[in-house]
């Protein structure tokens, strides 16, 4: 508008001159000075035409800037299509939620049966005469196998003899018990360490129902034990030997010892091993102490249990272990090899000791495929499991091959200590539900799997000590170091036959 009423200013200016010029011509120019003023009229009407046109030019544009401005290089229209789009993806995840919400409900209702079916088996264990509909799969095939067995027979089967093989299947000597055999007592028991003991500081603890007291002579160094009995104090022969200090507690005469351990002296086991390489011999960094409130086989049936480990420790020294690969493991086993997921070997000594080396490419990291030989960094385990009224007494000593320098740092005892209680932590979650069970009538040896085969070895030989054939057989079995290949392995041969080698401990932990 300012534009167009400039327009018709200039149009007044052009008429008001051709006014001024005709009165200057007189006559002459009556006739002329109207038209120039006319044509000038029309000239400015033109240029203020063109001049409101700019302006409207310029203001559709402006208006078109307006909305392909850019914010953060992205246009107005642009950000309309993506909040578009945001509000369409939020209404599917609205969808998603809902549908998810269903499925956790489905999820709380099967848990829930399955919890309702858990209590009726459980009160199904202490009935004393159940139904033929509450027997378990297990005894149903069982008697299956019986059956089998006896129809392949040319004689007809004993009934007796039928119910004893019934028996038979089901218990194997895998039966376990919170009672603590006499005959474990008959051996050299490692109850200190050497460097623990000082004259000015005697020890006293408990072990098999004993109450004793351990003493160091300060002039000669000699330690003497007494047994704190009803009846008075009793000497109990006593020994030091690779930074224990072994006590005999046997009814028996004490066997020398320094003789052979089939003769019943000390073994030679607790010592750190042989190192893998010249140059790098063992050192023991640890040596701990510990009161575990749980009995001492069971806590023994967990240590050699490495099945569990990635699953039950999984914030402590199996933190990122994956789950063996039953793939790998028959794939290795058709080409005449075997898998080892860890580099791990393992081997129980008897009465109550648990070796375990460990193979470390680097210090905190396992190299899996690899034997433990094989790896450059090495930390060895010994475990002393002894029963005490507490549960066990646990004797833990660790020895390294490398970090050397952790030996002179300070409060490194605190460290280690701090990381054994860790893993015991997880643990005894596990072995006291156990505990628990067996207290209230269960039997944790219900279901045996293939992988818990030096568990099974324990046991069998703990609960042969009775008898002197079985005794010999178990421990025959029992003096063999296994990889962690050999105790993984789903050998299903072994996991049919009880009498060799299977266990339950995996199957415990799914049980709690």
């Amino acid at each position: 508008e300012g534009h167009l009423s400039r327009g018709g200013e200039g149009a007044r200016r052009a008429i008001s001159m051709s006014m001024r010029g005709a009165r200057v011509l007189g006559g002459r120019s009556t006739a002329a000075g109207p038209r120039r003023a006319a044509v000038a009229v029309r000239a400015e009407a033109e240029g203020a035409r063109r001049r409101g046109g700019s302006v409207s030019g310029k203001a559709t544009k402006a208006t078109t800037s307006a909305k392909t401005a850019s914010v953060g290089g992205r246009s107005i229209e642009e950000l309309r299509r993506e909040m578009a789009q945001l509000q369409e993806q939020i209404h599917h995840a609205h969808l998603e939620a809902h549908v998810q919400g269903q499925r956790v409900e489905e999820a709380l209702d099967d848990l829930r049966g399955l919890g309702e079916r858990s209590r009726e088996l459980e009160a199904s264990l202490f009935d004393p005469a159940p139904s033929t509909s509450a027997a378990s799969a297990t005894e149903q095939e069982q008697e299956q196998a019986v059956q089998r067995a006896a129809s392949t027979s040319s004689v007809a089967p004993d009934p007796a003899e039928a119910q004893q093989q019934r028996l038979s299947l089901k218990t194997k000597d895998l039966k376990s018990d919170l009672t603590c055999p006499t005959e474990l007592k008959e051996f050299w028991h490692p109850v200190e360490f050497s460097k623990t003991l000082t004259s000015d500081k005697p020890s006293t603890f408990d072990v098999f129902s004993m109450d004793l007291v351990l003493t160091r002579c300060a002039e000669t160094g000699a330690v003497r034990c007494v047994h704190l009995a009803k009846e008075g104090e009793k000497e109990i022969p006593t020994s030091e030997k690779d930074g224990f200090v072994w006590v005999w507690l046997g009814a028996g005469p004490a066997p020398a010892p320094d003789a052979d351990v089939a003769q019943g002296g000390i073994p030679g086991f607790t010592t750190p091993p042989n190192a893998f390489h010249e140059d790098k011999p063992f050192t023991i960094h640890a040596e701990l102490l510990i009161d575990v409130e749980v009995e001492h086989g069971l806590l023994l049936e967990n240590l050699l249990d490495l099945a569990h480990a990635p699953f039950t420790h999984t914030a402590t020294f199996a933190k990122g272990w994956s789950i063996p690969d039953l793939v790998k493991f028959n794939t290795s086993k058709l080409l005449g090899g075997n898998w080892e997921p860890y580099p791990i070997d393992m081997s129980f000594e008897p009465p109550y000791m648990v070796l375990s080396t460990i193979g470390l490419m680097q210090p905190g990291k396992l190299e899996e495929g690899a034997r433990a030989a094989a790896c450059q960094n090495h930390l060895h385990q010994l475990h002393v499991c002894l029963p005490s009224s507490k549960g066990t007494r646990l004797l833990y000593r660790m020895s390294l091959d490398f970090m050397n320098f952790m030996l002179y740092v300070p409060f490194a005892k605190k460290v280690w200590e701090t990381m054994a209680g860790q893993v015991l932590g997880e643990d005894l979650r596990l072995v006291q539900g156990q505990e628990d069970r067996l207290k209230r009538g269960g039997d944790t040896w219900a279901n045996p799997v293939p992988y818990d085969k030096l568990a099974v070895r324990y046991r069998k030989w703990r609960n042969a000590l009775g008898d002197k054939e079985k005794r010999k057989a178990a421990e025959a079995a029992l003096r063999t170091t296994m990889s962690a290949g050999d105790m993984l392995s789903p050998d299903l041969d072994e996991a049919r036959d009880t009498t060799t080698t299977t266990s339950a401990n995996s199957a415990n932990a799914s049980n709690q």
